[in-house]
C-alpha cells in the first residue's frame, strides 16, 4: 500500500456492505451477492481495482440507468459445443457465471465448448471465471472486450480495451495456474489510483494527448494506456478484443462507447456501454487419461519451481499463487482499502442510505 492512507475491514463485512450497495441501486438478491463475491474476491487477492475500488462505477451506471439491474442471461443461440448468451443490459458477473457453468457442463459431453457474451455491463475480475472452470477440473480461457483506452502499436488514439485474457488450468490436489492479465501495459484503474494519491506513473505505460510517453497520471488520463509488450501486446489485444467482441456481436472501437455519457470525477473519458465476452472450456478427458495430463502439470510446475534462481529471486512463483496466498492473509487479517475509496463509497452509501458496518 505504500505511504497512500487505508483502512482494515473484515472480508465478511465488506462482502455484506457491497452486496446491500447493489441490492439498493436494484439488482435483485441473487444478482447483488454474486457481484458481491466477485468484487470480494478481488480485493482478497489484493486486486483492488477489480473490487471496492471499482464498485462506484457499477452503482452509479445501475442507478444512472445505463445499465439494467435486472438483466438476467439468457441463451438466445445454442449448439452442441457452443452458445450464445445475452445478458439483458445487465451486470456481467452473473451472466459471465452462467457462461463459465454452461461452457463446463457442454464440455463435459463435447469435449470442449465456446460460450459468447454479449449486451452485459463490465465483469470486473476475470480470473474469477477461469478459476471457477479450472476447479471443475477443465481448462479455461476466458477473455473480454473493455472500454477503448489503448493506443494501437505506433498511433496514439484510444481504439482498443485494455482487453483482459485469462487461462487457468487444474492441477492435482493443488490451487489451478492462473494466468490473468490485461493485454494493456497498465490498467485503467491503476491510472486512476495514481491521479487520486498524486503519483507518478512508471515509464512506458502511457502517452499524453499529444501521442509521446508520459509518467504524468493527468495526461495520462486524457491520452492512452500503452500495449503491453509493444507490438506483441498491441496484437494479442487487437485479437481478444475481436474474439471477444464482433465474433459475439459486440462492439469495439469508437462504435463501443457510449458517446452520450461523460464521467467526471477524475474517471477517465467515455464509457463503454455493453461487453463481449468469450469463454472456452476444455475438457482434458477429450485428449487422454486426466490423470495423466494432471500429473505432468504438476511435474512440470515442480521443475519450474525448483528450478535455478536468478540472483537475489527468493522464490519462482507460479501464475496466481501471490493471489491465492494473499486470499488466505486477507481472510485472517481483514482487507486494506484505499481511504481516497473508502470516502467515496462512504458518499454513495449515504446517498443510497445504505448503513455502514461498525
Amino acid at each position: 500500500m505504500g505511504e497512500r492512507p487505508a483502512r482494515r475491514i473484515k472480508a465478511d463485512a465488506l462482502g455484506d456492505l457491497m452486496r446491500r450497495l447493489l441490492m439498493a441501486v436494484g439488482l435483485p438478491p441473487e444478482s447483488a451477492a454474486i457481484c458481491a463475491e466477485v468484487f470480494l474476491e478481488a480485493d482478497l487477492k489484493g486486486h483492488a481495482i477489480q473490487g471496492i475500488d471499482h464498485i462506484h462505477s457499477m452503482l452509479l451506471s445501475m442507478r444512472d440507468g445505463r445499465s439494467n439491474p435486472g438483466g438476467r442471461p439468457r441463451i438466445v443461440c445454442e449448439k452442441e459445443a457452443s452458445a450464445l448468451v445475452d445478458g439483458e443490459g445487465g451486470p456481467g458477473q452473473p451472466a459471465l457465471l452462467f457462461a463459465a457453468d454452461l461452457a463446463v457442463n457442454k464440455a463435459n459431453k463435447a469435449g470442449c465448448c465456446a460460450v459468447g457474451v454479449r449486451n452485459c455491463y463490465d465483469v470486473f475480475m476475470l480470473g474469477y471465471y477461469g478459476e471457477r472452470i479450472a476447479r471443475e477440473g477443465l481448462a479455461g480461457i476466458v477473455m473480454t472486450t473493455g472500454t477503448p483506452l489503448v493506443h494501437p502499436h505506433g498511433g496514439a488514439d484510444r481504439l482498443i480495451g485494455t482487453n483482459p485474457l485469462v487461462i487457468a488450468i487444474p492441477a492435482l490436489e493443488k490451487a489451478p495456474v492462473l494466468l490473468d492479465f490485461a493485454t494493456s501495459a497498465i490498467a485503467s484503474g491503476t491510472i486512476v489510483e495514481a491521479l487520486a494519491h498524486g503519483e507518478e506513473l512508471p515509464e512506458g505505460v502511457a502517452v499524453g494527448p499529444d501521442g509521446l510517453p508520459t509518467r504524468d497520471p493527468t495526461a495520462a488520463a486524457v491520452g492512452a494506456n500503452s500495449p503491453l509488450g509493444g507490438h506483441k501486446g498491441y496484437g494479442l489485444g487487437l485479437c481478444v478484443g475481436l474474439l471477444a467482441g464482433p465474433l459475439v456481436g459486440a462492439k469495439v472501437g469508437r462504435a463501443a462507447i457510449d458517446a452520450g455519457h461523460v464521467t467526471t470525477g477524475g474517471k477517465r473519458g467515455y464509457m463503454m456501454g455493453k461487453r463481449g465476452n468469450l469463454v472456452v472450456a476444455i475438457d482434458p478427458s477429450a485428449f487422454g487419461e486426466p490423470a495423466v495430463f494432471l500429473e505432468a502439470v504438476g511435474a512440470h510446475l515442480e521443475e519450474v519451481k525448483n528450478s535455478t534462481k536468478a540472483p537475489g529471486v527468493e522464490e519462482i512463483r507460479i501464475p496466481g499463487a501471490r493471489g491465492f496466498a494473499e486470499k488466505k492473509r486477507r481472510e485472517r487479517e481483514g482487507v486494506l482499502v484505499y481511504q481516497t475509496v473508502w470516502d467515496e463509497i462512504v458518499r454513495l452509501a449515504g446517498e443510497l442510505k445504505v448503513p455502514l458496518p461498525e
